[in-house]
């Protein structure tokens, strides 16, 4: 049988691999849209021209105390041009509120990472830059702290009785304004708010597996529910704000699809509707359409898409979750794979854990996944344990450690691509045992996993190869 060959991404590098001719090729072919030349004066723009929003000019004074959030180093997973734009975005917000009259002392910036691990000064700086971090000083630039309970406030429920808590800046602030960077359709908008500034009560309503959910993508806004869900907590947000007559700010700032990515469109103003135009430039730059799905799917894993492990290293969940969330879950409509299909995915999954940084993810990789692999059962075994254990706590909050509850829902996420698919191949893998234990099945080659796929969907099964050196989303027609 006729083949030919590819470069795959593989963890920290490639790995060539032969796949049959009949294979399709997809990339993303959508056209670069031309950068901002000028993205100070785009943001300046933007806050004097707001959407759905006063100007800033008519939102603080003298007396104002401001807090300024912004994502945090996982917001945004592409290489970025830089200076970065929550750098450049920051810079300006700072200098039009100097201009208004706002005392330095009465401004904060606050990382919001929700339940993501906390950051050290000198990861800040690669996003912020060196000078802001150095003038501003850990009392006036800090990590959100979602275990903080002094300085959380419970808000209510939505109509679905889920729970609302955030961060009191964002309603004891005379102003409260979010820098957003969304790299995908999932974040952005009212998400920015609601998960990066928001605590383990709030999160456990969304952010774990539901055994009965439709698995839409949640790159799909129009279908997915999880939009709906945040879009109904920052209603809560609002309302509570609008009491005082505030309202958040949001500026969003979004990208095109080139090597590195650059700043096309900046926009301020309420958050769902500045989101929108946010995603219309997603849409054109990431969304591509694609005609028919396929028996088998074949992509590799390059550890730059991997958002949870800057700054360190990769572990089994993490692979687990690029598999399932960052390459199955890269769909809108319907998933490039056909019911009951096969992913491949190429990776070498060593066992590897950064022990500082990921101790509930040891922990449940050594403890708990060798005695059972169901998402919802270990969910509902251990979620509050993981959130609540006091070593965990201590390790989040002082010592740059993940959440407690992070390695379940990162493991949770997993069950809508396993539902969906038969079976998840990992070609290359390195240690077969380490695969197995997160719930994919190993193989030393890319061929032997291809060939193991014609074994059980057919010798003439349809196979894609997902070219993605920089991810993007298929939207797919049946």
């Amino acid at each position: 049988m006729s083949a030919s060959v590819f470069r795959i991404p593989y963890g920290d590098s490639t790995i060539a691999a032969e796949l049959p001719e009949r294979t399709r090729v997809i990339r993303n072919t959508n056209k670069a849209l031309l950068t901002l030349p000028e993205p100070a004066q785009a943001v300046r723009d933007a806050l004097r021209s707001p959407i759905a929003h006063d100007p800033l000019s008519k939102l603080v004074n003298s007396k104002s105390k401001v807090t300024i959030a912004f994502d945090d180093p996982i917001g945004y997973v592409p290489q970025e041009k830089m200076p970065g734009f929550r750098e450049v975005a920051i810079k300006v917000v700072l200098e039009e509120l100097d201009k208004l009259g706002v005392e330095p002392q009465n401004i904060r910036l606050v990382c919001a990472g929700g339940l993501h691990r906390m950051w050290t000064p000198s990861e800040l700086a690669t996003i912020l830059g060196d000078e802001l971090v150095s003038r501003s000083g850990p009392s006036r630039l800090f990590n959100f702290d979602a275990e903080d309970k002094d300085n959380l406030v419970f808000l209510g429920e939505t109509k679905r009785y889920q729970e609302v808590e955030v961060s009191r800046l964002v309603t004891d602030s005379d102003q409260f304004i979010y820098v957003s960077h969304p790299w995908c359709h999932f974040n952005g908008g009212w998400k920015s708010v609601v998960v990066g500034l928001g605590s383990w009560r709030l999160m456990r309503h969304h952010h774990r597996p539901f055994a009965k959910a439709s698995g839409k993508s949640v790159l799909d806004p129009k279908r997915s529910a999880f939009p709906k869900l945040l879009n109904e907590m920052g209603a809560i947000i609002e309302a509570a704000l609008a009491k005082n007559g505030r309202r958040v700010l949001i500026v969003e700032g979004t990208m095109n699809n080139a090597v590195p990515q650059e700043l096309v469109q900046v926009v301020a103003g309420h958050p769902p509707e500045a989101h929108e135009k946010g995603l219309e430039i997603l849409d054109q730059q990431l969304v591509v359409d694609v005609k028919g799905q396929s028996d088998v799917v074949v992509c590799g894993m390059d550890n730059k898409r991997d958002p949870y492990s800057k700054f360190s290293i990769i572990n089994p969940i993490l692979v687990r979750n690029l598999a399932l969330s960052y390459t199955y879950g890269l769909f809108q409509n319907v998933p490039l794979v056909k019911p009951g299909g096969i992913l491949i995915v190429c990776h070498p999954c060593p066992k590897q854990f950064d022990a500082v940084k990921y101790q509930p993810y040891v922990e449940l990789f050594e403890k708990v996944l060798p005695h059972t692999k169901d998402a919802v059962e270990l969910w509902d075994l251990y979620a509050e344990e993981y959130a609540h254990r006091p070593d965990f706590v201590h390790k989040y909050r002082y010592g740059y450690g993940f959440h407690g509850s992070h390695p379940l829902i990162l493991y949770g996420q997993g069950i809508y691509g396993l539902n969906y698919l038969s079976k998840v191949f990992l070609a290359g893998a390195t240690d077969f045992e380490a695969a197995r234990r997160v719930g994919l099945e190993p193989f030393a080659s890319v061929e032997e996993a291809v060939a193991e796929a014609e074994n059980l969907m057919g010798k003439d099964c349809s196979i894609t190869y997902l070219d993605m050196p920089q991810a993007f989303i298929c939207n797919v027609e049946p």
